[in-house]
C-alpha cells in the first residue's frame, strides 16, 4: 500500500484520540500528585522536629531517586521503592540505532492490526515497517529493542529502505526503516518528514505532502 493510501486512510480521529490521552494523562498526574503533596506534608511536618542545636531545620538538597520530590532521600522515602533496573531503562532511550539497544519510542495507541496499512505517527522518532516484503534495501541486525510508551519491547531484526508512491506518481524513499515483525501496522515517522524538507499539512480528512513549495502527493 502506497503512502498516498496512508494519507487517504488517515483519520482525523487519531489526533482526537492522542489529545484526549493526554488530556486524561494530565487529569491522572493532578490526582497522583496531589496525593503525593498531601502525604509529602505529613511526612515534612513529623521531620520538622528533628533540629540541629542551632536552632534550623537540615534542608536535603536535591530530590529523591524514588519519587523525584525534594528535601528527603531515597532511603527515607515512604513511596514504595521502584525496580531500579527499570527505571533505568526507561530513562535511557537513544536516538542513534547504532550504539544502544533501545533506539525508538512508539505509542501504543497507533498499534492497530493491519499488516499492510501505513500510519503517519506524530510520536514515533523513525520509520518502522513489518513486512520485510515491502523494504527494497535490506540488512539484518541483532540484539536491537524497540521500545514502546507501555515498557513493552520488541525485536528489531532489520533495516533498509522502502519506496512509496505518491497520487501524484512520484515515489518517495523512507531512508533507515527498521523491519519489527511484531508491530501491528507500518508507521510513518512525522518528524523524519519535517526534518527531510518536506511539509505535510491536514486538509479535507487528508494529509498533502509538498517539498520546496512542489507537491508530492496526498
Amino acid at each position: 500500500m502506497g503512502l498516498e493510501d496512508l494519507i487517504v486512510r488517515l483519520r482525523i480521529e487519531e489526533d482526537n484520540r492522542l489529545s484526549e490521552m493526554k488530556s486524561r494523562k494530565l487529569q491522572i498526574e493532578a490526582k497522583a500528585n496531589l496525593m503525593e503533596r498531601n502525604r509529602n506534608t505529613s511526612i515534612k511536618r513529623k521531620r520538622v522536629d528533628y533540629k540541629p542545636k542551632n536552632g534550623r531545620a537540615k534542608m536535603i538538597k536535591g530530590n529523591c531517586y524514588n519519587c523525584g520530590k525534594p528535601n528527603h532521600m531515597a532511603k527515607d522515602c515512604r513511596l514504595p521503592k521502584k525496580n531500579q533496573a527499570h527505571v533505568s531503562e526507561v530513562r535511557s532511550v537513544p536516538i542513534d540505532l547504532g550504539e544502544l539497544n533501545l533506539s525508538v519510542v512508539v505509542f501504543e495507541t497507533n498499534l492497530v492490526d493491519n499488516l499492510r496499512e501505513w500510519w503517519i505517527d506524530t510520536g514515533a522518532t523513525r520509520h518502522i515497517c513489518s513486512d520485510k516484503e515491502m523494504f527494497s534495501t535490506y540488512t539484518s541486525i541483532n540484539g536491537r529493542k524497540l521500545f514502546m510508551e507501555n515498557s513493552a519491547t520488541s525485536n528489531i531484526v532489520g533495516i533498509g529502505n522502502v519506496v512509496l508512491k505518491m497520487t501524484s506518481g512520484k515515489k518517495v524513499t523512507l531512508i533507515d526503516v527498521l523491519h519489527v515483525p511484531d508491530i501491528r501496522t507500518n508507521l510513518v515517522s512525522r518528524s523524519l518528514i519535517v526534518k527531510s524538507g518536506s511539509r505535510l499539512v491536514f486538509e479535507s480528512n487528508k494529509f498533502v505532502l509538498t517539498k520546496n513549495n512542489h507537491f508530492i502527493g496526498k
